[in-house]
């Protein structure tokens, strides 16, 4: 069954490309919008939507899910804004900031605390991320490692300059090392035990850091000693008013992208199982690689291989909401494996921005180890609630008396973890893109260190190519 997107509004029409006047005077008819269907609503496609309706072409989005969002999105439970994806932002993300002053969210939108804690042997030690003073005061690690993290600095900025959005896949010897191969290299066992393995292996993509490429351990330690900012109403207000504002259709699940001489046909099924097919001139699929070779059958096989093999790491989130807040007063803890082996780490999010949490009350999400994961992902919600419920009562005595609701998410996939040699395979998949066909576009958390900001630049990457080569072809 053949559909076609609807017509042009005014609006977009006036916005859209026009034509010169006529020899008899009058003004040519306006040429119809280019059109763009977006596949998946995160905030990689909702991006790429937002910048090629402001061109003024005629965007359809469409999301399988049942809402719009992807990992950055924030649910109403129980009188609690639960985070179901990614919760702490930096003010690095221009790009970011910049989005949402756009879209007239800047008042809703305000600085974040900074303080977390490391716990060692049940003994906090605070420190703020922005501060590099709190970390030649802690007590957190001893005088060896410091010595230690200050000798690494002159390798760490000869290498500073291919730790950035755009060239981390310029890596070369921070890509030959895991994470743990790295700091056992520059650092000491102390600093993997106490900052790499909670905080940039567990803590940011929920795997060992055995696992993970150092370049990205460094990254995320380039980006993540900034000042943070956060929303009361919770990270998602920023996608869930792009979904608002564009208009999502959910439920819809694309199930194949194919070239054609005039365009692209995209073909999808809605809620009522119903298939249907459409033309149109350009494409952004912006959904997790692996999904990627099931929508475009037509994808090489070096491009196919290489989206399906990325690793993923999985998520179970249990988010509480309490009756009143712990004593903490750092927004996340960060838990050593030896003294705590279910959990990685704890958010804190009334403690982030004042009004982020109503009447007082707290809310916190905990964030199991990979075991942890793997042993209860099957399990029904209240038993994976009761089992980190037990696990966090280790940090917080008393914690369960003040539990008033608790909400589970399950994200798989939840975020990359790029291996040693990750970044050569990425190298050679970004220069095949360069050739493929220019209306066919991808975006997500994949082009880089895995994170909003990184899927956000690829959506707004991919809709600049795509308005380029359209450009290029009415100038043609």
């Amino acid at each position: 069954m053949d559909t076609h997107l609807p017509t042009a509004t005014a609006a977009e029409a006036a916005t859209g490309p026009t034509a010169g006047t006529g020899a008899g005077g009058g003004d040519a008819p306006a040429p119809a919008p280019a059109t763009v269907v977006v596949v998946g609503a995160g905030i990689a496609g909702l991006t790429a939507a937002w910048r090629l309706r402001q061109a003024g072409l005629r965007v359809r989005v469409l999301e399988r899910g049942p809402a719009a969002g992807g990992r950055m999105r924030t649910v109403d439970h129980e009188g609690f804004r639960i985070e179901l994806g990614a919760s702490i932002l930096g003010r690095n993300y221009t790009g970011m900031l910049r989005l949402i002053e756009e879209l007239g969210l800047s008042h809703q939108f305000g600085p974040s605390s900074t303080l977390c804690g490391f716990d060692r042997d049940n003994t906090v030690h605070r420190l703020r991320t922005d501060s590099r003073a709190d970390l030649l005061r802690t007590r957190l690690i001893g005088p060896r490692t410091k010595a230690a993290v200050f000798r690494a600095l002159p390798n760490f900025l000869a290498h500073r300059k291919r730790l950035d959005w755009d060239t981390m896949d310029r890596n070369t010897y921070l890509d030959t090392l895991s994470a743990t191969q790295y700091a056992r290299r520059h650092l000491t066992q102390e600093a993997i035990d106490h900052l790499c393995e909670p905080l940039f292996g567990g803590g940011i993509v929920l795997a060992s850091p055995d696992r993970m490429a150092a370049a990205d351990m460094l990254f995320y330690t380039a980006k993540l000693l900034v000042p943070h900012f956060n929303s009361p109403q919770g990270v998602g207000l920023l996608t869930r008013t792009l979904a608002d504002r564009l208009g999502v259709e959910l439920n819809t699940r694309v199930t194949a992208v194919r070239r054609q001489p005039d365009g692209l046909c995209v073909t999808w099924r809605g809620e009522d199982g119903e298939e249907r097919s459409d033309r149109t001139d350009a494409v952004v699929v912006a959904v997790p690689a692996r999904q990627v070779p099931g929508i475009l059958p037509e994808l090489t096989a070096p491009d196919r291989d290489y989206l399906s093999s990325l690793p993923y790491s999985r998520a179970l989130i249990v988010s509480l909401g309490l009756e009143r807040p712990p004593s903490e007063k750092a927004f996340a803890l960060f838990l050593a494996q030896r003294t705590h082996p279910a959990l990685v780490g704890i958010e804190l999010h009334h403690n982030k921005i004042p009004g982020r949490v109503d009447d007082g009350r707290g809310l916190v999400t905990l964030h199991p180890r990979q075991e942890f994961t793997d042993r209860w992902w099957d399990a029904d919600d209240r038993t994976v609630t009761e089992q980190a419920v037990t696990a966090a009562a280790a940090v917080f005595p008393g914690l369960r008396e003040t539990v008033l609701t608790s909400h589970v998410s399950r994200q798989d996939p939840a975020l990359v973890v790029r291996p040693p040699g990750g970044y050569a395979e990425l190298r050679a998949f970004n220069a095949r893109r360069r050739t493929a066909d220019p209306r066919l576009q991808l975006a997500g958390d994949y082009f880089g260190p895995s994170s909003t900001y990184g899927a956000l630049r690829s959506g707004e990457q991919a809709a600049a190519r795509i308005l380029s080569h359209l450009s290029a072809g009415r100038r043609g």
